[in-house]
């Protein structure tokens, strides 16, 4: 895995095993594909609450990653699994079962675990362990409205410890919440400052996101029959730019997700809401028939309406959209809509970042790492 982080990668999405965020990856062209590197929250389906369900939550994060580099993470204790979740998050011997856990998936490396109570130490361990059998290491800094000065404390300790400071990357994810993920720019300009100083070579990556929960999204369910357009500003890119942009950190995002809030219910019989990326913006279009497909068919035509050159990148998420505007009749719920949407994300991140990119070498000596 030496050289997974490489040059050409211009995005840093976390994303989840679950069945809208695996089809929205795994139909994503590999062109695109090439230009992220995920961090995969596995995520095992609830059932039976076994190790054996994280081995197949990891096994579908590499089959559509189509043996492309890709993280995978752990997330937080999960209700259904805890005890699986425990077992894999054992922290003596450096966090060996982990390790060796990642180890069975090719293509695969580990996120270095911190869950509460492990050791400094232990943790130290760990990373080192891994930057020596994987070739890279990834820590992730789950962000507050301030920055927990104790975590911080725990990876910069971690990071002295590396051999090769070029082979780390420290994500700083800013959480999902909307309402205050440009309020945390103002503590991350200070880690950032501060992290330069010490290690003038470690790479960053910043993350967070805006897409608000469907409730706040959709408005009041007494809402009219009446069609609804509209657009949201993409905060977490205005977050980069704030942070310094490309040339100072790398970007990621949640792929458009609202986490813990998606997956949930279906929306109400006849209602339809497509959302389309672009520019920076999330633009929407929803619907309220007496028929899901007549919804689908006006919400569609009107996305593409509405959509610079919609078609041209030759994305399955357009395709599907154009589908729904040609009348295609099918059973097409709020899982089926989210995939299309983490598709068109993941695409347009891709596709405006790769401008910025090459903007940003145009102007820089070379990459620091």
């Amino acid at each position: 895995m030496n050289g997974v982080v490489q040059d050409e990668v211009v995005y840093f999405p976390s994303l989840q095993t679950l069945p809208a965020e695996l089809r929205a990856l795994r139909e994503l062209d590999r062109v695109r594909k090439r230009r992220i590197l995920p961090l995969i929250t596995l995520t095992p389906p609830q059932r039976m609450p076994d190790v054996v369900d994280f081995r197949r939550a990891a096994q579908q994060a590499g089959e559509v990653m189509q043996e492309l580099p890709h993280f995978i993470d752990l997330g937080r204790v999960p209700l259904d699994h805890a005890v699986a979740w425990r077992r894999l998050a054992d922290p003596t011997q450096g966090f060996r079962t982990w390790r060796e856990f990642a180890q069975a998936h090719r293509h695969a490396v580990p996120v270095v675990l911190m869950p509460d109570g492990a050791s400094e130490r232990g943790i130290a361990v760990q990373a080192a362990a891994i930057e020596r059998e994987f070739g890279q290491v990834l820590f992730r800094l789950r962000g507050t409205p301030r920055w927990s000065a104790p975590s911080t404390v725990i990876v910069e300790r971690a990071l002295d410890g590396l051999e090769d400071l070029r082979r780390a990357l420290v994500v700083l994810d800013f959480g999902t919440e909307r309402e205050w993920l440009l309020g945390g720019a103002s503590a991350g300009l200070d880690l950032l400052a501060r992290w330069r100083t010490r290690w003038p070579s470690l790479r960053v990556v910043v993350m967070g996101n805006s897409f608000p929960a469907t409730a706040q999204w959709m408005g009041s369910a007494e809402a009219d029959d009446n069609a609804r357009s509209g657009r949201l500003a993409i905060l977490e890119r205005e977050l980069h730019r704030r942070l310094g942009g490309l040339a100072v950190v790398g970007y990621g995002d949640h792929g458009a997700i609202h986490t813990p809030s998606e997956p949930g219910p279906e929306l109400p019989a006849g209602h339809v809401r497509i959302d389309y990326p672009w520019q920076g913006q999330w633009r929407f279009e929803r619907r309220r028939r007496a028929s899901a497909d007549d919804a689908n068919r006006e919400a569609a035509e009107a996305i593409i309406a509405a959509a610079p050159s919609f078609g041209a990148r030759d994305l399955w998420g357009e395709h599907e959209i154009q589908e729904a505007a040609n009348g295609r009749v099918f059973a097409r719920g709020r899982e089926a809509w989210t995939a299309i949407r983490v598709n068109l994300h993941l695409a347009t991140q891709v596709d405006e970042l790769q401008i910025e990119h090459w903007s940003t070498r145009s102007v820089l000596p070379g990459p620091t790492s």
